[in-house]
């Protein structure tokens, strides 16, 4: 007995569902990353027992053993520093400075740098440290 097969249909894949689980995961993955501020450059940081969380809205600046200022993970002059801050300050003037400094820099060039940032205008400054 001779039964008439049906013709083998291929299966059907629907990418529309697959497509909008994939946007989800992206949208959630987008909310729920915190990315950090990094200044491009690698500081050991002095330990302190009151350091506390760095604020959202800020400026933060890095000054290596070598006394030289990064910024965006660039190098930067002083003049380019103090550029960068009165800009800042102009735009928003309760506007944080942080300052991530090497902690086997000399202590010239940290109050050198609070000097130009006070002096282009910046009065919330803050040394960046560790958890003790």
């Amino acid at each position: 007995m001779f039964y008439a097969r049906e013709p083998r249909r291929r299966p059907l894949l629907q990418l529309a569902p697959m497509i909008d689980v994939v946007f989800l995961l992206l949208i959630f993955f987008m909310v729920a990353t915190t990315f950090p501020d990094d200044v491009g450059v690698e500081v050991e940081k002095p330990e302190a027992a009151t350091a506390a969380p760095l604020l959202k809205d800020n400026l933060l600046f890095a000054i290596t053993r070598e006394e030289k200022y990064y910024y965006s993970g660039k190098e930067i002059t002083a003049d380019e520093a103090t550029r960068i801050i009165k800009t800042a300050v102009a735009g928003k003037p309760d506007v944080a400075v942080i300052v991530q400094i090497d902690r086997r820099a000399v202590t010239e060039a940290l109050i050198t740098f609070l000097d130009l940032a006070r002096l282009a205008g910046a009065s919330n400054l803050s040394i960046a440290t560790k958890k003790k």
